[in-house]
């Protein structure tokens, strides 16, 4: 995936980033459930929802951290689900940069980007819109 350099990452309002595709299989699910210590029965069938928006953004993170000098972090996620992925289902997302702004706090310049994915299972079925917010920083 395209690195972005900081210096360029507020102005990139409206990139689209690659679509990436994850089979939602029983190995994936199982060792998130157990990340999470979540034991249900019901993620023998099902996701638990909380995997759907963390499909994908460790590859976005490293998309903004576009140098050894650059921190990301997480801000925050915003989620709306439609319906549970299943066991079996191929989930794509599709997502852009929907703003950066640039702060300077402390002598340190920071730009907060909001990314926006739209994840859909194999039918075309939306199943979550997601938004999170990375804090981007530049050390040194």
């Amino acid at each position: 995936m395209e690195r972005i350099p900081f210096n360029e990452l507020k102005d990139r309002a409206g990139f689209e980033l690659p679509v990436m595709s994850f089979d939602i299989d029983g190995t994936l699910i199982r060792r998130f459930a157990a990340a999470v210590g979540d034991r249900s029965p019901r993620w023998q069938t099902e996701a638990p929802p909380s995997l759907i928006p963390a499909l994908g953004f460790d590859r976005v993170y490293e998309m903004l951290a576009s140098a050894d000098e650059v921190a990301v972090l997480h801000g925050a996620t915003e989620v709306e689900f439609f319906q549970p992925a299943r066991l079996g289902d191929s989930v794509t997302m599709k997502a852009r940069i929907a703003s950066a702004r640039e702060r300077v706090s402390g002598g340190k310049t920071m730009v907060f980007v909001n990314v926006d994915a739209a994840y859909t299972n194999q039918l075309g079925q939306p199943v979550a819109a997601c938004r999170q917010t990375a804090i981007v920083q530049k050390n040194g």
